[in-house]
């Protein structure tokens, strides 16, 4: 609060804007309520309108599947893959008491989670920058505070009732437990909240590896698996042992022939659409093979080579020192590890922690000139909500392609979040690659 205070009493330009977001927040958490309760008309209940595609089809449809003992795992086509449950059993069973409730009340509990989810995601990343010592990255974070309140991903995540920012929040909170090496909440975020929902998301796991924390690597691995062991035992019990360990047979198995059954978009499609992962890249562009996903599987393994190479260069002249010792390179580190994880994920719709290296990069670079590339690159993203509520504002239905897409919405055109995560990871890994040979380094290997 100090830093936004300081923001406050010293530009007038960060009180205007800091104002106008919170109008806008206002507006348009009228407008998704209007919207909610519109669908939940029992007129357009009969119709079969649905309030959210994840939320009735997935998270809800799995939950009634596992409550009464059947298949969660659907088979054969994925053409609809909103209708596919994408998580662990263990997702189904622990949710199962809220996901059960009337949609009535289901909805507004929704609403107010995702809201108070996002609040505590900006508090905990508060939170960690000020413990850590990170004040100039704390008074950038401060500063785009504006943005945060009208970024994309979060008002997407709202509208679909998705859980992109829940798990980013669990991922937050893992990156903090991690960094001062606080073993038992770092297996339980990992290892019991995080992997039964996104396993990418447990891109922190190896920060202690890499900084040499050895002991605690081994530790925290093992804990995370027992952890994660646990859950899967408890769902398993829940569910019959029987049908338990088949609906875990179902998810392995999904999860390996996801990327095969996929129904990716090629050259005939009119435009790319939403997942720019480098596999959906490729096969818009080149078309749709077995040849072009190969293609694919070798380009994202070269960009990850140059991470691998760091980590590697880590491995040899560890710190030996706990994140909190060393913030700034620990999170290089991690926003690293968390971008080369959605660079190796076939589905990458989102860029949830963008926001968070966004103000780390800015407040770390002194280059004005990067600094300026960085705000054109990042900006129309972040403020995509709002370029696409004016459009449908001025154009209505007619903006809209098949339902979801907005046809004025430039991601659907050009690989944009890719390019984002890229220039990112790249920045970064330039970041990490002068550490070693840094004063900094030399003296706390002393």
């Amino acid at each position: 609060m100090n830093s936004i205070k300081e923001c406050w009493s010293t530009s007038k330009a960060y009180r205007v804007l800091l104002i106008a977001s919170i109008v806008y927040i206002v507006l348009r958490l009228a407008i998704q309520v209007f919207l909610f309760a519109d669908a939940l008309r029992p007129e357009a209940v009969a119709e079969g309108v649905q309030v959210s595609a994840d939320l009735q089809q997935s998270y809800i449809a799995s939950a009634q599947h596992f409550h009464a003992r059947e298949d969660l795992y659907l088979k054969g086509s994925l053409e609809h893959v909103e209708a596919h449950y994408l998580y662990s059993p263990a997702f189904a069973f622990f949710f199962m008491p809220i996901l059960l409730l009337p949609l009535p009340i289901l909805l507004p509990l929704m609403f107010i989670i995702h809201i108070a989810a996002y609040a505590l995601l900006y508090i905990w990343w508060t939170r960690i920058f000020q413990q850590n010592g990170l004040r100039n990255i704390s008074r950038q974070w401060a500063l785009l505070l504006p943005v945060f309140l009208v970024f994309s991903p979060f008002w997407d995540d709202l509208s679909y009732m998705n859980t992109y920012i829940i798990v980013a929040l669990f991922a937050t909170f893992s990156i903090d437990a991690i960094l001062h090496e606080k073993l038992g909440w770092a297996c339980f975020w990992l290892g019991a909240v995080i992997l039964p929902i996104k396993p990418q998301w447990a891109f922190a796991l190896a920060l202690p590896l890499l900084l040499g924390r050895y002991k605690f690597f081994f530790k925290l691995l093992i804990g995370s698996i027992l952890a994660y062991m646990a859950v899967a035992g408890i769902t398993v019990l829940a569910g019959g042992v029987g049908y338990g360990l088949q609906q875990y047979h179902d998810y392995f198995g999904f999860l390996a022939r996801l990327s095969r059954d996929y129904p990716w978009w090629g050259p005939d499609k009119p435009f790319l659409g939403y997942n720019h992962s480098i596999m959906q890249i490729v096969l818009y562009y080149l078309g749709v093979s077995v040849t072009n996903m190969q293609i694919a599987t070798v380009i994202k393994l070269l960009l990850l080579v140059p991470l691998g190479l760091i980590s590697l260069k880590f491995l040899r002249h560890p710190m030996n020192k706990p994140g909190s010792e060393v913030p700034e390179t620990a999170l290089a580190l991690l926003f690293a590890l968390y971008l080369g994880a959605f660079i190796w994920l076939d589905m990458v719709w989102e860029l949830s922690l963008g926001l968070v290296i966004f103000a780390y990069l800015l407040a770390t670079m002194e280059q004005k000139g990067t600094k300026f590339f960085l705000w054109i690159l990042f900006a129309p993203y972040a403020l995509l909500d709002i370029w696409r509520l004016v459009s449908y504002i001025a154009l209505g239905d007619n903006v809209l392609y098949e339902g979801s897409y907005v046809l004025t919405d430039p991601l659907i055109y050009l690989p944009w979040i890719m390019i984002i995560l890229l220039v990112f990871y790249a920045l970064l890994l330039q970041k990490l690659n002068r550490y070693p040979s840094s004063p900094a380094y030399r003296l706390s290997q002393k």
